[in-house]
């Protein structure tokens, strides 16, 4: 009797074993389709981006550039600078929108601003790109309304000590320049929001002072030199999302979680081996990116949390298709990183707002090119 006990209880170990076997197998065939038509839609995806950037592009140079500078008077083309400068018409592009307070400028043969900008004190932004100005004049300190500057893709070696006083100031952005430091006075912009300072490529340190940001929720320091994370930056409380992709780090700072209102955290393209254990304390944490390449240590928790997408993105060349078509429609290695940045991000944000997904794929991790 005791020996048929035995044999009845061993069968059915053996076929509860086997039921969760084929249950786990089952399992990770479902996760296994889930991540192929998850790298399968993303690369469509990518695919038809590259071909409508590459359909726009081509249709803007067949097509005749709309410089909308004949809808300025001829009063507001001079308060721009422009009466007796001459340039290509497919290079002009100056834009001074009255009713919405905002100036822009863009091209290559723009090597510093024209001094009747000064008499328009009353702008709320600034939209500055591709110029080859370097410096920014301490005369902005009279733009006293200005909310967002925009600086992106010039030549700026150095932002002006007077930039602290422009306290309604809410976006700076400064990437894709030629900066080496940071001024202690931007600390004095109480009411930044957004600050992207990526692409400066020797950017290394960050002024302690920039602890007074307080409202910063937005911080974008990829592509530059650092080697730790700044300071200053465990001190801004309210941030949410931090990108510090793409530098010279090699471990986490322990007291990483005084962030705690820090939803976005991006690390991928740096040097660490291992996730610090804080990024569990890490209650507010909703997307977590990382290379997966060299890192050796993960913790249990991390995998572990249903509200945690943890991302692990392995690099892996194009295949030729996208890589010649890549090749053909960027001008430079800069415009193509910031496609690629774009494209990352837009993937991201749909995969946060997809909320039928199942619980067991929220980790995801499949080769994405960086």
């Amino acid at each position: 009797m005791h020996d048929r006990e035995t044999i009845n209880t061993e069968v059915r170990i053996k076929t509860e074993l086997k039921q969760k076997s084929l249950e786990s197998s089952a399992s990770k065939t479902l996760f296994s389709i889930w991540i192929n038509e998850e790298w399968t839609l993303r690369l469509e995806r990518r695919r038809r981006a590259i071909k409508n950037y590459s359909e726009q592009r081509k249709n803007l140079m067949n097509a005749d550039v709309d410089v909308r500078l004949n809808l300025l008077n001829e009063r507001d083309t001079e308060l721009v600078g422009c009466r007796n400068l001459f340039l290509p018409e497919s290079k002009k592009n100056i834009i001074i929108e009255e009713k919405r307070f905002i100036f822009e400028l863009q091209g290559i043969e723009w090597k510093e601003l024209p001094d009747s900008l000064k008499d328009k004190t009353y702008l709320k932004e600034w939209h500055i790109k591709k110029t080859s100005i370097e410096i920014i004049p301490s005369f902005i300190v009279i733009f006293q309304d200005l909310i967002v500057m925009d600086l992106a893709r010039n030549y700026i070696k150095e932002l002006p000590a007077e930039i602290g006083k422009m306290t309604k100031l809410k976006e700076l952005n400064v990437s894709f320049n030629k900066l080496t430091s940071i001024p202690l006075e931007l600390g004095d912009c109480e009411n930044l929001e957004k600050l992207n300072l990526s692409n400066n490529l020797e950017l290394s340190e960050l002024p302690f002072e920039l602890r007074d940001l307080q409202k910063l929720s937005y911080l974008d320091l990829s592509s530059n030199q650092f080697q730790s994370m700044p300071i200053c930056v465990l001190r801004m409380s309210n941030l949410k999302s931090l990108d510090i992709s793409s530098n010279k780090l090699k471990d986490l700072p322990q007291d990483l979680d005084r962030l705690n209102e820090l939803q976005s955290l991006f690390l991928q393209k740096n040097k660490l081996t291992y996730l610090s254990k804080v990024l569990c304390r890490m209650t507010n944490l909703k997307m977590l990116v990382v290379s997966g390449e060299d890192i050796k240590m993960l913790p249990t928790a991390l995998m572990t949390d249903p509200n945690l997408k943890y991302i692990d993105l392995r690099e892996n060349p194009l295949d030729s298709f996208e890589d010649e078509m890549l090749g053909e429609i960027f001008e430079n290695d800069e415009d193509r990183e910031e496609f690629e940045k774009d494209l990352m991000q837009m993937y991201f944000q749909d995969l946060k707002e997809r909320e039928t997904v199942p619980a067991y794929t929220t980790r995801v991790s499949m080769s994405l090119q960086l």
